[in-house]
């Protein structure tokens, strides 16, 4: 089996990181090749690592190279650098790879840097070394368990002694036992309804579970097809912690799945990549965000574009036409994107939708249905309608858009699914019906409005 044999390698998979996509680095407003985004925000030069605070609005910490740690209190638009207090790496080399923070009290964070393992008190404005493992050496994952925030795994991989330790702490880090001497991991994800269960990526090579959080490990590859060091990326979904996606890199010599899923805790597997096939024959998934309230919905870094898909693969729209690497998003509805890309770090707000355009940006404060224009028409007409934004912080209504004929008999249905808040349109397309008087309705949550439309052959 292939092993990274020198440090060297671990330093340039780290230098790529923070390279790759950070060619502009230009706070401003822009618009870049979006279909359906008016703006994108841009942050400046890709991160690393982001950490977007929960409890206090637009408030950022990211990792913005290999030893530079900056906060944001504006959402990013501006960066100021924190301070790190000790860092001695002994015979390590210091490279900040990934931060995780205690998700019930944030004020606590752990920092993977290489020939230390840092830790913050006071929300990532300072961070001190924790001097126990320096004699392990690149440390370079860290991540606290979201339901069970006692427990936090940290994973490291010494390549000059093809040593590798999964480190789990059960007392929120004073304390730390090895689990695993077996093997790296890049990547955990949890269970949300299971402490005890968890997966990750083994040497970008493996998905690995564990039913007693880290105990013990098996390989859950069962028929995914997959190669040596392919595996890119792996999340979970929240509200059925049994769906798992996985992505990996295009390799011409084997046939090997691009995007795959689920929905049995691994136990098997299914491809899910034909549409992103279709539209570049050799590319890469490099990572993944999984919506938090609605099923099936998720984003994927792709080759040329960020890409979103609403129903699990079947269909995709390009979000952005570039590089795009990781993806970060708050829990607020609609949610803020955060990515990198070739233009650096960008932001926008989460009202996209597949096979329905959005059209701006600007969140509407009431329900609304448009005469569809033009009016008559023949044979296509745009219906807009508004989506407001939600009372319910985590609420995402579920609309429906429906055709009738003069009888009442419906026609079609144009919409169909949650949708959050936003302002969308829809084309209807009348080549196979008579001309005649025809209705449009919009139903959702309490609201429902019938409007008249005229088409004339």
């Amino acid at each position: 089996m292939h092993r990274k044999t020198t440090i060297s390698f671990f330093v340039l998979s780290i230098l790529l990181n923070y390279n790759i996509y950070s060619q502009i680095n230009n706070s401003s407003k822009s618009n870049i090749n979006s279909i359906q985004i008016d703006d994108f925000i841009n942050l400046g030069e890709s991160v690393n690592d982001l950490f977007i605070d929960p409890e206090i609005n637009n408030r950022l910490v990211a990792i913005v190279s290999v030893d530079t740690i900056s906060i944001s209190t504006d959402n990013g638009i501006t960066r100021i650098p924190t301070k790190v207090i000790s860092h001695e790496s002994g015979s390590g080399v210091i490279l900040f790879s990934t931060f995780s923070f205690n998700p019930s009290n944030p004020d606590t964070g752990y920092l993977a840097a290489g020939g230390d393992l840092l830790k913050t008190v006071d929300r990532g404005v300072t961070w001190d070394s924790t001097n126990m493992f320096k004699s392990f050496n690149e440390v370079d994952y860290v991540v606290y368990d979201p339901i069970s925030p006692d427990i936090v795994f940290v994973s490291n991989f010494r390549p000059m002694f093809y040593e590798t330790h999964l480190f789990r702490s059960t007392d929120g880090g004073n304390s730390w036992a090895i689990v695993d001497t077996m093997t790296e991991y890049e990547k955990i994800v949890f269970n949300s309804l299971d402490a005890n269960v968890i997966y990750g990526i083994e040497l970008n090579s493996y998905i690995r579970k564990s039913i007693d959080s880290g105990e013990t490990w098996e390989t859950v590859n069962n028929n995914l097809s997959t190669y040596w060091d392919d595996l890119r990326a792996l999340e979970i979904s929240k509200s059925n912690p049994d769906i798992l996606y996985c992505g990996q890199l295009y390799n011409s010599e084997h046939d090997n799945w691009i995007l795959a899923m689920t929905t049995n805790g691994g136990e098997s597997w299914e491809r899910i990549d034909s549409t992103l096939l279709e539209i570049d024959p050799e590319g890469i998934v490099l990572n993944i965000l999984v919506d938090q309230y609605v099923e099936g919905r998720l984003y994927v870094s792709y080759t040329g574009g960020l890409y979103l898909t609403e129903d699990n693969g079947k269909h995709f729209q390009k979000i952005y036409s570039g590089n795009a690497g990781k993806i970060w998003s708050d829990n607020k509805n609609p949610a803020t994107i955060y990515f990198n890309s070739d233009q650096g770090l960008l932001r926008f707000i989460d009202t996209v939708t597949v096979g329905v355009e959005k059209v701006t940006n600007n969140l509407p404060d009431n329900f609304r249905l448009e005469q569809n224009y033009p009016n008559p028409f023949n044979p296509s007409t745009i219906i807009k309608y508004s989506i407001p934004r939600s009372t319910e912080y985590y609420s995402v209504p579920h609309v429906t858009l429906r055709v009738f004929d003069i009888l009442g008999e419906e026609i079609t249905t144009l919409v169909n699914k949650e949708q959050k808040s936003g302002n969308y349109e829809v084309e209807f397309n009348a080549n196979k019906l008579a001309s005649g008087l025809y209705f449009y309705r919009l139903t959702t949550n309490g609201f429902t409005k019938t409007m008249k439309m005229i088409l004339l052959k």
